[in-house]
């Protein structure tokens, strides 16, 4: 670590050296510009050319350890998440058919495309603005869930199986925009990372865990669309708590979105209140599709729960004023 001497010059500025080996590593000579981030206590030095700069950040990997088809799904999401611009996958086992297979991955991902694959190589490029917009895609991850429920219950009121069996395209759509928001959020924390800009790093990773939340939530919906098509008898009873966890997923999904303590405090005692009365029910019924169903919602409630949390510890941090001395 180095440390440099504040010098007073002027009679009313102030000044501080450079390291030499920093200034030719970076090809500053004088005049140059320079600029500051400054966050509360922290101050980064940045040339003006690096952080105007637009450079492609990129990947590279050589060799696939394996080429069945869910390996190739879980690697390329995982390289996805990463937040890189460009990927290069370099292997010469790459056949046509492991091609296509890796071409039916990308096309699962929003902005995702193959720029290159010949000879052993494959190129992958992320197409996506800088100006990514979280609180758009968080909307739109809420109506997902909004219309899952909504198919739930239509296909409960008329017991009609197809509709049922649609609710796991609106699971795909949330997954996609998911693993999109995931990509994004990973981008920005090494920038963060870079600056040190710490509340909106904070920001970002609570981010990360609401919309992980909210991707379970869709999951656990799917798995109780399956569960219901073969319930018979109960069908008020599942309509009145979906009915209720609608009402609760828009109500934190405001808290967080807004900040707002008071709708944080009142979800966190509403999902407790229904998570007991859903337990209750349980242990009233043997019947297991049932059993089943209910225990998704319960699953689905705690996760609305972890957002109410995560709302509420936001909306304390934003009431704070923080003071050192």
């Amino acid at each position: 670590m180095n440390v440099r001497r504040l010098q007073f010059i002027g009679g009313s500025s102030y000044m501080v050296s450079l390291p030499k080996n920093w200034i030719r590593s970076n090809d500053l000579e004088q005049g140059d510009e320079l600029v500051l981030n400054v966050e509360d206590e922290c101050i980064i030095i940045l040339p003006k050319k690096i952080s105007e700069s637009s450079k492609v950040v990129k990947g590279q990997i050589k060799g696939l350890k394996q080429y069945d088809t869910d390996f190739l799904r879980r690697f390329i999401y995982a390289v996805y998440i990463q937040g890189l611009d460009e990927i290069v996958i370099e292997d010469k086992n790459i056949n046509p058919r492991i091609l296509t297979k890796i071409s039916d991955v990308v096309r699962t991902m929003i902005g995702m495309e193959i720029i290159h694959a010949k000879d052993g190589k494959i190129v992958l490029r992320c197409m996506n603005t800088p100006d990514f917009d979280f609180s758009g895609v968080l909307k739109r991850m809420y109506q997902i869930i909004d219309a899952m429920i909504d198919g739930i219950i239509d296909g409960l009121k008329v017991k009609d199986a197809t509709t049922l069996n649609e609710i796991k395209y609106f699971e795909s759509d949330l997954d996609r925009l998911y693993f999109l928001a995931l990509r994004e959020q990973h981008r920005k924390v090494k920038e963060l990372s870079i600056t040190v800009k710490w509340n909106e790093l904070r920001m970002i990773l609570g981010a990360r865990t609401v919309t992980k939340l909210i991707e379970e939530i869709a999951d656990s919906l799917r798995e109780f669309s399956d569960y219901v098509k073969n319930i018979e008898d109960k069908e008020e009873v599942l309509i009145k708590l979906l009915t209720d966890v609608k009402t609760i997923f828009s109500e934190v999904l405001k808290a967080y979105s807004e900040s707002d303590l008071t709708t944080s405090e009142k979800v966190i005692k509403e999902t407790e209140k229904l998570i007991v009365e859903i337990v209750r029910l349980i242990s009233e019924n043997q019947e297991i599709n049932y059993r089943m169903s209910l225990e998704t919602l319960k699953e689905i409630m705690k996760n609305i729960k972890s957002i109410g949390e995560v709302a509420f510890n936001r909306s304390v941090r934003d009431l704070m004023t923080l003071e050192t001395g």
